[in-house]
């Protein structure tokens, strides 16, 4: 039975970004994909909304993925592949940060994976990168914290894809399968929620068959 650990932020959660609550978990992308993989795999949702890569957050407390990703994987280990989704709350304009500096967070949590012993016999899991779908004009709330980032977030998929092929890590680029949401231009739809989990559980099936 393989384990996998998805490790993301409100996309990964399922934030409805109609009703600012939650989708059911039939609604969200791992759990479409849990489906898909059907019963030899478990798979675990680590995703919290305004959750960064390394960078602390100056709305909320305890959301950069640095500090938590090594001891969320003990807590889960052996884990056979970690799927990291994160990238878009690096952009908030107050943190004024680049799809660059973001990419250089992602460095960082790649290589928390690869020296972890939270693998199968206490050796590193896999690790699938998967860039978030670019914004689309922010709107509501949302527009306030993402204003003029629309082209600085389709930056992610080119820099991640960088990190991926300097680190020898497989990457998948979200925004190929789903767009945000029209509501706010950030967030996933349940179609864009399911288009995902169907595209990543094919994507899984090949790293742990």
């Amino acid at each position: 039975m393989a384990v996998v650990l998805c490790f993301g932020d409100s996309l990964t959660y399922g934030y409805d970004p109609v009703t600012g609550g939650r989708f059911d978990r039939a609604d969200r992308w791992p759990e479409v994909m849990s489906g898909e993989l059907g019963a030899g795999h478990t798979v675990i949702s680590e995703a919290l909304p305004g959750r960064t890569t390394v960078f602390d957050s100056p709305y909320a407390d305890a959301r950069s993925g640095r500090a938590l990703l090594g001891p969320i994987l003990e807590s889960h280990a052996p884990v056979d592949l970690v799927i990291l989704m994160l990238g878009t709350n690096d952009l908030q304009v107050p943190l004024g940060l680049s799809a660059r500096h973001s990419a250089s967070g992602l460095w960082t949590l790649i290589d928390i994976v690869n020296r972890s012993g939270a693998g199968p016999g206490a050796g590193a899991p896999r690790c699938l990168v998967v860039s978030p779908p670019p914004i689309v004009q922010a709107k509501g709330f949302m527009g306030v914290f993402y204003e003029g980032r629309d082209a600085e977030s389709r930056e992610l998929e080119v820099q991640f894809r960088v990190i991926c092929q300097q680190t020898s890590t497989p990457f998948f680029a979200a925004g190929d399968v789903a767009q945000p949401s029209a509501v706010d231009g950030i967030n996933l739809d349940p179609d864009g929620q399911h288009a995902l989990g169907h595209a990543l559980a094919l994507r899984v099936q090949e790293l742990v068959s």
